[in-house]
């Protein structure tokens, strides 16, 4: 009988600009206790080519966009280089723990088949003030598919630390490269959709960096954040209506992150839909109550055009 041949990890590291980070990351790849069978360095745009000035570039595969074509062309670029049937992403401000790769592989053995995407639990690393704090997961049983309540931890994930069969990736058709936010959330609606089986893994840790650098929190980028988010709630909102935990979990933070900006009439809208999704959740009536309160002393100075 022949063997099962041992997956194989290419791990994809988007970057630009931010070698202070970058050579960390890269360590915690090269520490693994589980060896990943390449490295895919993805460019995006970096003043200086990442291959021209890291040390002992030659060990590692390169991918460079001489223009920035954004995270989610960056993510692309690299899956369709990798060579291996597994893809890890990981941003150039995160690192892996040593036993990444050695965990995520235990748990393929072991997971019911096809088993096609992996989020890994996740360390919050506030690095002004030193601070870790950790992410838990839930463990879930994995002789059979998860069902819809387990699939709420992916709203607690970014992509970062995350593993995808890579012919299932592309076959998804990857991450959609005209969203500058929320591409990560878009990408798994369209996975769960389609029946694909994707899994928590608790034992798999990211360091996930939370730090002062580049954030998307000028008026202009809150704007283009609030559009993404729509989008991506319009374009599932049927699938949501089915899955009332996951509603509760993205339509929440999505009216939650309007509201914040300052689009209170979509912010509304959507918090009323989510109450119809989950009638019995609480907290969504007593956000709509206090939000109808709130607004008629507070004039709406923005709205997004064509969503109302």
């Amino acid at each position: 009988m022949s063997q099962q041949r041992p997956h194989q990890f290419s791990v994809i590291v988007t970057t630009k600009n931010r070698d202070q980070y970058l050579k960390q990351a890269l360590d915690s790849i090269l520490a693994q206790t589980r060896a990943a069978a390449e490295v895919v360095i993805v460019d995006d745009g970096s003043d200086v080519a990442v291959a021209d000035r890291l040390p002992g570039s030659e060990r590692f595969r390169h991918v460079r966009h001489e223009n920035s074509l954004g995270v989610s062309a960056a993510r692309n670029a690299g899956a369709r280089a990798a060579r291996s049937d597994w893809l890890v992403f990981l941003d150039d401000d995160d690192w892996l723990a040593d036993d990444f790769l050695e965990h995520i592989t235990a748990f393929l053995e072991g997971a019911c088949k096809p088993t096609a995407f992996i989020w890994s639990g996740k360390t919050k690393v506030f690095e002004r003030k030193g601070k870790r704090v950790p992410v838990l997961l839930p463990a879930v049983p994995t002789d059979h598919p998860p069902s819809p309540q387990d699939w709420a931890s992916l709203m607690d994930v970014t992509c970062s630390g995350m593993a995808f069969n890579r012919e299932a990736f592309l076959a998804a058709g990857g991450f959609d490269e005209q969203l500058t936010m929320t591409e990560d959330r878009d990408l798994m609606f369209r996975l769960l959709a389609a029946g694909v089986v994707g899994f928590p893994c608790p034992s798999a840790n990211l360091f996930f960096r939370i730090h002062d650098g580049s954030r998307l929190s000028n008026e202009g980028h809150r704007r283009v954040g609030a559009e993404s988010d729509l989008t991506v709630l319009q374009r599932h909102q049927t699938f949501l209506d089915k899955h009332p935990v996951l509603a509760e979990r993205f339509m929440g933070r999505v009216a939650k992150r309007l509201w914040a900006a300052g689009y209170y009439d979509e912010a509304i809208a959507i918090n009323r839909r989510l109450c119809h999704i989950t009638p019995g959740s609480q907290r969504g009536r007593r956000r709509q109550f206090l939000w109808a309160l709130q607004r008629r002393f507070r004039p709406q100075i923005k709205q997004l055009s064509g969503f109302l």
